[in-house]
């Protein structure tokens, strides 16, 4: 029995929830796919609608957006099975036994992570070039290099976890923006020993930001990454999170950082919305700006 748990924003979700849905009939389980919609645009919200003629399918429309985490939080909660399977919306199946590789493995006392991975092809469109440069670069990674590190490589993007698990945990609703909300659930998990298993079972990444969308969206984990290190007691965090390390060791050059942030900072950007983007100028990018709002 699975239930299958997915919040909507501003994306068409109807191929996807069409392969779950195909494979989940294939395996011939019980399970249910939830659909929440975190208030979208009409026109999203008028085509992820036409799901509901699935079996199986619930759709709910929310009329005020309530965040990233409250909205997980929310499915959970609606879940009629204790197996559940969470994903974002802008994901398409790679694996024709996705479905079936979590069934296979799975258990009540571990959380099981099959990761993300993207298209080989860069994408046409040059403004999206910078987000799957980094998705390939950074996020796409194998089970094997993912388990060195299990609980900083945990991503709410596509995991497994027995409703027990998560009623213990649950996503933090402090964070209701974008960034950081997976490092509190994987840091919780840590806390508690439970296990988290890393398999190669990723969904691709099909919903590629702009450069400045994406640009900004990382701004905004950074503020999120302040608000924890400064109001949680969470030591974890230095442990896990590479910028925070980094910051730690270059304390002594924070001004010389800042400096030369101010005198470089749109030429970076215009480096990282080109055709080459550069992800050690990116780095740079993130430790300055972490260091300007620590102020």
């Amino acid at each position: 029995m699975l239930s299958i748990l997915i919040p909507i924003y501003n994306y068409d979700v109807r191929e996807f929830v069409s392969q779950l849905y195909n494979q989940s009939m294939q395996e011939n389980i019980k399970f249910e796919i939830i659909l929440a919609d975190d208030a979208s645009e009409n026109k999203y919200r008028k085509k992820n609608s036409e799901l509901t003629e699935l079996e199986q399918v619930t759709y709910i429309q929310l009329e005020k957006n309530i965040g990233r985490s409250k909205i997980r939080n929310f499915l959970a909660e609606k879940a009629n099975y204790k197996n559940l399977l969470f994903a974002d919306c802008d994901m398409l199946i790679k694996n024709k036994n996705f479905i079936k590789s979590y069934i296979k493995i799975h258990n009540s006392d571990s959380v099981i992570c099959g990761g993300i991975c993207y298209q080989k092809q860069e994408p046409k469109n040059k403004q999206l070039l910078f987000r799957w440069y980094y998705g390939i670069k950074r996020e796409e990674k194998s089970a094997k290099k993912r388990s060195l590190n299990p609980y900083s490589s945990f991503m709410s993007g596509n995991f497994f976890i027995s409703e027990n698990i998560f009623r213990q945990i649950q996503f933090d609703e402090n964070i209701s923006k974008y960034g950081h909300e997976d490092t509190l659930f994987g840091i919780e998990l840590q806390r508690r020993n439970i296990t988290i298993i890393h398999i190669n079972n990723p969904l691709i990444h099909k919903g590629l930001e702009d450069n400045q969308t994406f640009i900004n969206k990382t701004k905004t984990g950074i503020k999120n990454l302040i608000y924890i290190s400064k109001n949680y007691n969470y030591s974890e965090l230095h442990k896990n999170i590479q910028l925070l390390q980094t910051a730690h060791k270059l304390q002594f050059f924070k001004p010389l950082i800042l400096f030369l942030f101010y005198l470089s900072e749109k030429i970076i950007l215009n480096i990282l919305k080109s055709n080459h983007p550069k992800l050690f100028l990116f780095d740079f990018y993130k430790l300055a700006y972490f260091y300007k709002k620590s102020v």
